[in-house]
């Protein structure tokens, strides 16, 4: 078009960057709705036929990934290569899910997204304890970060393509028995997740900032300040699906109300997933913002080395994490059961 402004390479990199992040977030969601989550078909599950009907999909954007990671590559080396054949097999299984309900592919199918995000941090020579803790645990909060999200993506985009055919899903026992154990299991995947986040989120906070005032004053920070504001409103939408909704659920699946379920289970709460994973796209696109460190920027000294003193204080910062998620699981009370779900 003319006098149209051609993308800055800022620009470019970013969208690089958050459709490598889909391209492991999606087969990894796919793989793990179909493999784990949902209902098997076999045994009449509805849900797992509506999410492989994304694989194809998910493939073009894994493919569109690759190329866009090979144009960016400043060199293609031995483990680009193995990076990028793990992406073009998680793209081959999600072209042959299209077609068979196997969980054993789809298993696969995530297992190979995993090692795709693995494989281009291994070291392939020893490295400093310092650097290996970093190396683990930045590949420990993106892990998480990618299964959060492409849960969350997933299983609120099947949702809504479920809904679209309303006059074959309505009020079936099926797909409302199908969408709450979809949600009570991916609960557990979401809170594993979560906590892993924190964990790694606490370390590499503490490596990258010096203090609080670089949040403002260096553009790391400010960008981290986003991260974390988002991922805050991710953290409550989460906690509102723990201590609300899934009570909720739990009591209409205790007492039979099938249509109230579907109400809840199948319409209300995938808006709500549908919401946590666009605000999770809007965390992977602010990640290629983090380069460098706030304390570099603000002319601070690296942060201290690893050592068993920092080694015993991640050990409590686990455990605190895991009594603290464990806690907010808890009900004390039986929720009362609704006349009718509020949507």
């Amino acid at each position: 078009m003319p006098g149209a402004t051609p993308p800055t390479p800022a620009a470019i990199a970013v969208v690089t960057a958050v459709v490598y992040y889909l391209s492991v977030s999606l087969p990894l969601g796919i793989g793990m709705a179909v493999g784990a989550l949902a209902i098997p078909e076999s045994r009449g599950g509805l849900v797992s036929r509506g999410t492989r009907s994304l694989a194809l999909p998910a493939a073009v954007i894994v493919v569109l990934a690759i190329v866009l990671q090979f144009h960016a590559a400043a060199r293609v080396t031995a483990m680009t290569v193995v990076e990028y054949a793990a992406l073009a097999l998680s793209a081959c299984g999600l072209v042959a899910m299209r077609w068979t309900h196997s969980r054993i592919l789809a298993s696969g199918v995530a297992i190979i997204a995993i090692l795709a995000a693995v494989i281009p941090n291994i070291p392939l020579t020893p490295i400093a304890p310092n650097r290996m803790a970093t190396t683990i645990l930045t590949t420990t909060h993106l892990l998480a970060a990618m299964t959060w999200a492409g849960g969350l993506l997933i299983l609120g985009t099947t949702a809504i393509v479920l809904r679209r055919n309303v006059s074959q899903v309505f009020d079936d026992d099926r797909v409302a028995t199908d969408w709450a154990q979809i949600w009570e299991r991916f609960s557990l995947v979401a809170l594993v997740a979560v906590g892993a986040l924190i964990v790694s989120g606490t370390w590499l906070a503490w490596n990258h900032v010096g203090t609080p005032s670089q949040f403002f004053t260096t553009s790391y920070g400010r960008f981290l300040g986003v991260k974390l504001i988002l991922v805050l409103a991710l953290l409550s939408a989460g906690a509102y699906n723990v201590r609300v909704l899934l009570p909720r659920i739990r009591v209409l699946k205790r007492d039979g109300d099938q249509r109230g379920l579907f109400h809840l289970a199948a319409q209300h709460f995938p808006a709500v997933v549908l919401g946590e994973g666009l605000l999770a796209i809007g965390v992977l696109t602010v990640v290629p913002f983090l380069r460098g460190s706030a304390r570099t920027e603000a002319g601070w000294p690296s942060a201290g080395p690893f050592d068993m003193s920092t080694f015993a204080t991640g050990l409590a910062l686990i455990a605190f994490v895991a009594v603290a998620m464990w806690a907010g699981t808890r009900r004390s009370v039986r929720p009362p059961r609704p006349s009718r779900p509020a949507l």
